[in-house]
């Protein structure tokens, strides 16, 4: 049977005909919830004859674009995650994302590819508090994550989900920090929208943990010259995918993440990775979001700057020496800005250059 002519969905498993009825029923009357329709929608595309789909980019990085891939290559993708977890007919997987993103529709295909029960969640900040079956793997964002921890409700739930991925936005390292003492097994991704989901895992949790991102089977890595990630993955594309995310390698299957090519800073002839520098000072803002940036300036060239969320100036100056103990003289901010609210994109991801402009205003 092909991997689009039968799925469980809630427990009850339909074939293709089925799911076009199911589908065009719910998408019908699902008009007022977009979460609900975007995943019906896709479920229905999915099994429409037909070879290719298109997909929507975050635009975290840039405006969002629509690209278009092979069913094939979602399959092909999928079966890397459904072959490392061992997921197959049986198990339960919970569906808490976006299905107009490629995360939530990721979901969609590992239960295709996998057999296991699909189980739909609202895609909202608390996913896990009507749930009652037990789960052998799920996909989050850190948000939601953080949200399950903190209420204790949830956190029991949360400890007792086999497998857990975690995606779409940069890990707070306190949270982090909190997931290492988890039962379960616990995965940054390293992915993006052009390779269908993640290439590489890193594991946060338990034994094993480590600091290192490990490329999935059948995907290589090379470097470009700007010290850029250049992805071999034949099974998504015959030519290289070539990234802006500078990454160091370690050895030809592991590598650490420095940071965004786009977002690098040059002062003063010094190279500032800005999530290289985030992470190191994440811990003095267990509280707060902020990131790192850079505005021009006549003598440096460019100047470091930090924006930070919810935080008056009282509160920054009484961090400044501790910032500037743990960064030393090129890497710590010139200059501090505050934000009541950070610009995000739908997903959820914060919009950098978008509210660094508000910030200056």
């Amino acid at each position: 049977m092909k991997p689009f002519e039968k799925l469980t969905l809630n427990g009850t498993t339909y074939l293709q005909d089925e799911l076009l009825h199911l589908t065009e029923k719910k998408m019908k009357h699902a008009d007022s919830d977009e979460h609900e329709f975007a995943l019906y929608s896709f479920i229905h595309k999915w099994v429409l004859p037909g070879e290719t789909i298109d997909v929507q980019t975050s635009g975290s990085t840039g405006v969002p674009k629509v690209k278009t891939f092979l069913k094939d290559q979602f399959v092909a993708s999928a079966k890397l995650t459904c072959d490392y977890f061992e997921l197959k007919e049986g198990m339960n997987m919970l569906h808490c994302l976006s299905a107009e993103y490629i995360a939530g529709k990721m979901m969609v295909v590992r239960a295709f590819v996998s057999g296991a029960n699909l189980i739909t969640a609202m895609p909202s900040g608390s996913p896990l508090k009507e749930l009652e079956s037990n789960i052998d793997f799920t996909a989050m964002v850190p948000l939601q994550v953080q949200n399950a921890l903190s209420d204790p409700a949830t956190n029991g739930i949360f400890s007792r989900i086999k497998n857990v991925i975690i995606g779409g936005a940069s890990i707070p390292a306190k949270l982090e920090h909190q997931l290492i003492s988890y039962p379960n097994n616990i995965y940054a991704t390293f992915a993006m929208t052009e390779t269908l989901s993640h290439i590489a895992l890193r594991k946060l949790s338990g034994q094993g943990k480590k600091g290192l991102y490990e490329l999935l089977p059948h995907i290589t890595i090379s470097e470009d010259e700007r010290g850029c990630m250049v992805i071999h993955a034949k099974h998504l594309s015959e030519q290289p995918i070539s990234t802006n995310d500078i990454i160091v390698k370690a050895d030809e299957k592991h590598f650490h993440w420095m940071g965004r090519y786009d977002n690098v800073i040059n002062t003063g002839g010094v190279k500032v990775y800005p999530e290289a520098v985030e992470e190191k000072i994440a811990h003095l803002f267990p509280a707060n979001r902020f990131f790192i940036a850079s505005v021009p300036d006549d003598t440096l060239g460019q100047k470091v700057v930090m924006v930070v969320e919810n935080m008056n100036d009282d509160e920054i100056v009484a961090l400044k020496p501790a910032i500037e103990k743990v960064l030393g003289k090129y890497n710590v901010p010139r200059q501090y800005y505050t934000i009541s609210k950070f610009l995000e994109t739908p997903n959820g991801k914060v919009q950098r250059n978008e509210t660094l402009k508000l910030a200056l205003r």
